[in-house]
C-alpha cells in the first residue's frame, strides 16, 4: 500500500515534558506537548526520520526507544520501524511493557529487563511513575530503579504540622 505523503499521522510524544524540533519540508517549528498528540504530514515525518531526528529514529534508527510514537502502522512499516515479513515491531516502553517488567517472577530476570529496555531518560521517567501510580510495593525493584534512574520514588507532599 503506498502511502499518501499528503496526508497526516497521529504523533504521541512519549516524554514527560515538552518537545520540539525544526520542520525541514515547511516552515516554522513543531511543537509537542508532554505526553499529548498533533497530526503531521507524512512528508515531514519521512523527512524528519531521513535526517536522523531522534524523536522519531530512536536510538538505532528503527524506532526503537524514540521518543515519539507514530500512530499509523502503514507509515511505520513504510519507515522500517515495523516489518510484518520479520514479526518485528517498534520497541516503545508502553504501560503494558512496564506491566510486563515488573510481573517477572526473580529480581534478576525484573534486572535483566530493565537494563535491556530502559535506555533514554524518556523511559526511565517512564517506568518510575508507572511504579508510582501502581503502587509497586516491593523494595528491591524500587531500590534498583532509583539507583538505575537516578530518580527517587518520594513523593514531594509537604508535611501537615501544626
Amino acid at each position: 500500500m503506498a502511502i499518501d505523503m499528503n496526508s497526516r499521522s497521529k504523533v504521541q510524544n512519549l516524554c514527560d515534558w515538552n518537545v520540539s524540533w525544526e520542520r525541514f519540508s515547511m516552515d516554522g517549528d513543531e511543537f509537542i506537548k508532554a505526553n499529548q498528540t498533533v497530526y503531521i504530514p507524512n512528508m515531514e515525518i519521512e523527512t524528519q526520520v531521513q535526517n536522523n531526528n531522534l524523536f522519531f529514529s530512536g536510538n538505532d534508527n528503527i524506532g526503537s526507544h524514540a521518543r515519539v510514537y507514530i500512530h499509523n502502522p502503514e507509515m511505520r512499516e513504510h519507515l522500517g520501524f515495523d516489518n510484518k515479513e520479520e514479526k518485528r515491531t517498534q520497541l516503545i516502553l508502553s504501560d503494558e511493557k512496564c506491566k510486563e517488567i515488573f510481573d517477572y517472577k526473580t529480581f534478576s530476570t525484573f534486572k535483566k529487563h530493565v537494563t535491556e529496555n530502559i535506555i533514554t531518560n524518556q523511559e526511565k521517567s517512564k517506568i518510575v511513575n508507572y511504579a508510582k501510580k501502581n503502587k509497586i510495593n516491593n523494595y528491591d525493584q524500587i531500590q534498583f530503579l532509583e539507583n538505575f534512574t537516578g530518580l527517587s520514588f518520594k513523593t514531594n507532599k509537604t508535611d501537615d504540622k501544626e
